[in-house]
């Protein structure tokens, strides 16, 4: 660390301050870094942050916890059997999503989504569905 120096030393110049600054300032950013030759060779230090000790240095993520995705259509196979089963007072989606495994939230999505599509589900009241034997 440098000691502060008052402003009222050195007013001709010779500090940071006042002109010859940027004269200063190039000489020392050309001791700092190294020129563009430097630049092209690589470098054998290493560099970050070195690890913590004992801790274990695998590159590959475990997938131990991630589930294994569903077939597509799953859900809707699911949910269709379900509301079959169900009969003609068809199912809430809080029930439906605890009988099949599937999350309250994926199960409202694939309505608004996907069972809007399909004429035989007919919502019969906030979140409760039943689905329509087809006329033929």
């Amino acid at each position: 660390l440098r000691p502060v120096q008052p402003e009222a030393e050195g007013a001709g110049g010779g500090g940071l301050r006042g002109r010859g600054g940027a004269a200063a300032r190039t000489s020392d950013r050309s001791a700092a870094e190294p020129g563009p030759a430097a630049v092209d060779q690589p470098t054998t230090k290493r560099r970050g942050r070195p690890a913590k000790k004992g801790a274990k240095t695998s590159v590959q993520p475990t997938t131990a916890g991630k589930a294994k995705r569903a077939p597509r259509g799953a859900i809707k196979k699911k949910i269709i059997n379900a509301l079959k089963a169900a009969g003609n007072d068809g199912m809430k989606v809080t029930d439906l999503s605890k009988k099949i495994g599937v999350k309250n939230s994926n199960v409202h999505v694939w309505f608004s989504s996907t069972g809007s599509k399909l004429p035989e589900i007919k919502k019969v009241g906030k979140g409760h569905y039943k689905l329509q034997e087809k006329k033929s």
